[in-house]
């Protein structure tokens, strides 16, 4: 049998975020025959061979046909309208032909089926889920079952799991596999009470096991002599099951005090132990996300653990098998439309990276199995549009190249009672220890209550080995020896034994919490050039490497960077890292660098700046920079107010619009800003259709500040309307706001174009602001506290029919609304900074 691992359903992120198709687990659901899709949503669907169902897990079946779990959509399906009520779909194609369909629906629930297997007569087994889609429960009502089905597709007995929310809204389409006698399933139970481990069969539980650790499995494979289990406890630590036939243990470990790693997969090892993978995050500077694999032995006690493509900022999404290691899928940062590139990454039992190849993949993956040389994509594409689509490929598996297998180059050699940092690969040498193998050993810290625990078990091969830190937390360790003593350490080398207290060494993280700027947008057309970038860092002297990349992804030249960081204190000269070139510096403690900006071509730029030894760790920061070279291309910012009246405890709101746009928008900064009294409160909201949009506000009583971006964005020519400035008087340490007359100062940060090109930047607009006491007047909307939107021409508000006005700059325009009679009033003014009416 050609046995596909069926794909992680992280059910798009993308898709939970924006409100919808995160669906849950049915019990009492019901099952409908096959069913013809209609030619809409065939369309709708028309890169894919599996009808209207969007997969979520897939396998193969002995005589080479597809069996396929999913959610159906229904047509015109869009996330934009919230959660919706929607069925769960299981499909079994052969070829180009679709043998049958089944469809599950529970009343007022999202359901899905997360998981698929199949046995070796073809029979089906199905996880199928359901989550109410509309309550105040909290977590939502949820039922999770297993169905099974011939391989004619009908449904011969359901068994329904006392699953928990969670276990059931984040299934990944790992947790279900086929069995001589039936089929195992693993699962979390309601309260975090336990894990529970179960084979099934029509006659119910062949047997059924408890576990009291409270943890989420995310993937469940069958081992030579019984299962393998493994997922994460609590938040983010990795947690590993390994049991015999009927579920004895043989090992229940849970990895405690890591730091941020998910466990997507697990595969078996041929000792006893296992190999983890799955995605390691740090939260330094910036955000980043790494994949990462760790071996445990036969008694759960992790041998090594490693982080693979740092700078790649992509998540594994499934692990399969490879050889005697793993092979992890990882996609990057989820676009909402476009390509997206995938990464094959070879991981073997120890340690060694087998390749690392790249291909595109158009939308985001949600399944994935493989078939002996070839791994099949399944994903969907258009999710900020009215058109959902299900896209597949087919991408080769890499061969195994020439692997380097000559060991890790140290860093540093450890001291006790003095610090390493995250990240460094740590030189200990035991001239008595030549083929022993001795534990690291995490001691308590203040917070934490546990007593010492091993998190690594080091080999001396040779008398020496190399540690490597950067998937270990901050804190106070120990090296102890077979006999449990605690080995003191100098400079690398075991220099006698001694209590714990003499020696222990710390490692400590180099985060980079920020990369601070001094501005963003640098208008080297009108003479700017210089941009300082500053971080902080309590280590004394390390190196950094300073890369710079385009909207594109493509990396700045060489002799860029050399004029850009030239006169940067401690500027190294120019090397190639991974095939990008990169600016060496020498640092100390905070580092300040004067940067040339005006070097950078026209463009949108991610400069990112990491700690050489330490980066794998989080020493990482990134910040954004535009450059603009040439003032030929004004947009123009126009308000269809000219200005605002807003009453004690209201708001108001006005229409943001950019005129004179020719090559679209992908990237924009808004800003707002008042002084002095009354204290009223700027509010800016973008809605241009873009994957990344974020607002912040902060002030008191003398001033307040709004601002709002966005990124990857995707807009029309010629005027567009890309949000809303609005106004708020909510009072300020218990001061009400009195009524009186103020402004606020709009203005664009920057703005570029679809090719990463920044368009000028328009001049500011002042707009006038009204606080009154009380108003008859509305802005048509009910429950907004009486907002009177003064226009420019009318003089009333826009509930009582008269026209809109708008204030502009830099040549833009604002056309006015029609009132209730057909009339209309406009405003325009002139690109001084002042909206007067």
């Amino acid at each position: 049998m050609s046995r596909l691992e069926p794909a992680a359903a992280c059910w798009l992120a993308a898709l939970v975020v924006v409100g919808t198709l995160a669906a849950v687990v049915p019990a009492g659901a019901t099952a409908t025959a096959p069913s013809t899709p209609s030619a809409a949503q065939a369309d709708a669907q028309s890169n894919s061979p599996y009808g209207t169902t969007v997969p979520l897990a897939l396998t193969e079946t002995d005589d080479g046909a597809t069996v396929v779990g999913g959610v159906e959509l229904p047509e015109n399906y869009s996330v934009r309208t919230g959660p919706q009520t929607l069925n769960g779909s299981l499909v079994r194609v052969d070829g180009d032909k679709v043998d049958w369909t089944r469809t599950f629906s529970t009343t007022n629930m999202t359901t899905q089926v997360s998981d698929v297997a199949v046995d070796g007569d073809g029979d089906v087994y199905a996880l199928v889920t359901a989550r109410a889609v509309r309550t105040d429960r909290y977590p939502p009502e949820t039922t999770v079952e297993v169905v099974h089905l011939t391989s004619d597709g009908d449904v011969t007995w359901r068994h329904e799991l006392n699953a928990s929310a969670q276990s059931a809204y984040g299934a990944t389409g790992d947790t279900l596999r086929a069995t001589d006698q039936g089929v195992a399933v693993a699962f979390g139970l309601p309260g975090g009470d336990g894990v529970r481990l179960a084979e099934l069969s029509a006659g119910g539980a062949i047997w059924s096991k408890t576990y009291g650790v409270q943890a989420s499995p995310t993937s469940l494979r069958k081992t030579h002599d019984g299962f393998l289990v493994a997922g994460n406890a609590g938040y983010s630590n990795p947690w590993v099951l390994r049991t015999g036939e009927s579920g004895q243990v043989q090992f229940n470990r849970t990895v405690r005090g890591a730091v941020d790693q998910r466990v997507v997969g697990a595969v078996p090892t041929d000792d006893g132990g296992a190999l983890l993978a799955g995605t390691q995050s740090g939260y330094g500077g910036s955000y980043s996300t790494n994949a990462w694999v760790s071996r445990v032995d036969d008694e759960g006690v992790t041998r090594w653990s490693r982080l693979y493509g740092v700078g790649n900022e992509s998540r594994v999404q499934q692990v399969f098998t490879h050889r005697n290691g793993v092979m992890l899928l990882e996609q990057g940062q989820t676009q909402f439309r476009g390509e997206t590139t995938v990464r094959l990454r070879g991981v073997d039992g120890d340690g060694s990276q087998l390749f690392d190849e790249t291909a595109q993949f158009n939308g985001s993956i949600t399944a994935a199995d493989r078939t002996d040389g070839d791994l099949r994509l399944v994903g969907v594409t258009g999710l900020l549009s009215d058109r959902i689509a299900t896209t597949t490929s087919t991408v080769a598996v890499p061969e195994t190249r020439s692997v380097d297998r000559s060991g890790l180059q140290a860093d540093v050699g450890v001291t006790s009672n003095e610090t390493a940092y995250r990240g460094q690969n740590l030189r200990i040498a035991d001239g008595g220890a030549n083929g022993a193998t001795h534990e690291l050993v995490k001691l308590p810290d203040e917070t934490d209550f546990s007593d010492p625990h091993v998190v690594r078990r080091l080999s001396f091969d040779d008398g020496e080995t190399v540690l490597e830190s950067a998937t270990l937390p901050a804190g106070e360790y120990v090296l102890r020896n077979a006999d449990g003593e605690s080995l003191v350490l100098d400079d690398g080398q075991v220099a006698g034994t001694g209590t714990d207290s003499e020696a222990a060494f710390t490692l400590a993280s180099q985060d980079f919490f920020h990369l601070e700027t001094n501005r963003t947008f640098v208008d080297a057309a009108a003479g700017e050039s210089g941009v300082s970038l500053s971080l902080r860092s309590e280590r004394p002297d390390y190196d950094l490497h300073v890369s710079v990349e385009d909207n594109a992804g493509e990396s700045v030249s060489a002799e860029e960077l050399r004029e850009a960081f030239g006169e940067v204190d401690g500027f190294d000269g120019v090397e190639r890292v991974g095939g990008q070139p990169v600016a060496a510096i020498e640092a100390s403690g905070d580092v300040r660098m004067n940067v040339s900006a005006a070097a950078f071509d026209a463009g949108l730029y991610e400069v990112d700046v990491s700690a050489v030894d330490t980066r794998e760790a989080g020493a990482s920061a990134s910040s954004r920079l535009v450059v603009a070279q040439e003032a030929n291309r004004t947009v123009g910012l126009s308000l269809n107010r000219s200005s605002l009246t807003v009453p004690v405890n209201g708001t108001a709101t006005a229409n943001l619009t950019l005129s004179d746009v020719d090559n679209g928008i992908t990237a924009m900064s808004v800003s707002a800003n008042r002084t002095g009294d009354p204290a009223v409160w700027p509010d800016l909201r973008l809605h241009i259709n873009a994957s990344r949009i974020s607002a912040g506000a902060g002030g008191g009583s003398d001033s307040a500040e709004a601002s709002a971006t966005a990124f990857d964005g995707n807009t029309a020519n010629g005027t567009v309307t890309v949000g809303t400035l609005g106004v708020e008087t909510d009072t300020f340490s218990n001061v009400p706001v009195e009524p009186g007359n103020n402004t606020i100062t709009l203005r664009v940060d920057w703005v570029v174009d679809e090719d990463g090109i920044p368009y000028a930047v328009p001049d500011p607009i002042t707009v006038p602001v009204e606080v009154v006491e009380s108003t008859n007047e509305t802005d048509g909307e009910p429950g907004e506290g009486g907002v009177g939107i003064r226009g420019g021409d009318g003089d009333s508000d826009e509930g009582s029919g008269s026209g809109s006005s708008g204030g502009s700059s830099s040549g833009g325009s604002s056309s006015g609304g029609s009132d209730s009679s057909g009339g209309s009033a406009t405003a325009t003014n002139s690109t001084t900074a002042t909206a007067a009416e």
